[in-house]
């Protein structure tokens, strides 16, 4: 009987702690062709189910966390995904690199606000393919607390 009295009282502590995000982007980027033309590489948008990038800041005090999720697009994504996290005057809390199969990126730090996370997807279906062209959901940007 404890052990049931437990879980509501669980449940309304991890709720009262989540907290809606202090900034945020989603973005659907498509896929796209990026084909060697002689001095540098043409992109051009190709047929295929696009990627969703969401991007998000979450604050607690000077705790901050940026996280970083791609979802959709094609199967058997590889490649990279990066985040910066940056406080007001530019000087960098945190980062965080993963190469290899999509999945989420988080990293977390201590920032005053308004605090930036400069994020990067690169992603292929191909991720091996060593040909002149290459498929790829590519985007970066930065998401900023205030509008900054």
């Amino acid at each position: 009987m404890r052990f049931s009295a437990s879980i509501p009282l669980f449940l309304l502590l991890a709720l009262s702690a989540c907290q809606p995000p202090t900034a945020g982007r989603e973005v659907e980027v498509p896929l796209r062709l990026y084909r060697w033309q002689g001095e540098g590489y043409l992109a051009e948008p190709i047929p295929g189910e696009p990627l969703k990038v969401r991007v998000y800041l979450y604050r607690q005090g000077r705790e901050v966390a940026a996280l970083l999720r791609p979802e959709g697009g094609e199967a058997g994504l590889e490649g990279t995904l990066a985040l910066v996290l940056e406080g007001p005057g530019g000087e960098r809390a945190a980062e965080a690199v993963r190469e290899g199969k999509a999945s989420f990126l988080q990293v977390r730090g201590k920032a005053d606000r308004p605090a930036c996370a400069f994020y990067l997807v690169s992603l292929s279906p191909d991720p091996w393919s060593e040909d002149l062209e290459v498929r790829l959901y590519h985007e970066s940007g930065r998401v900023c607390e205030g509008g900054r």
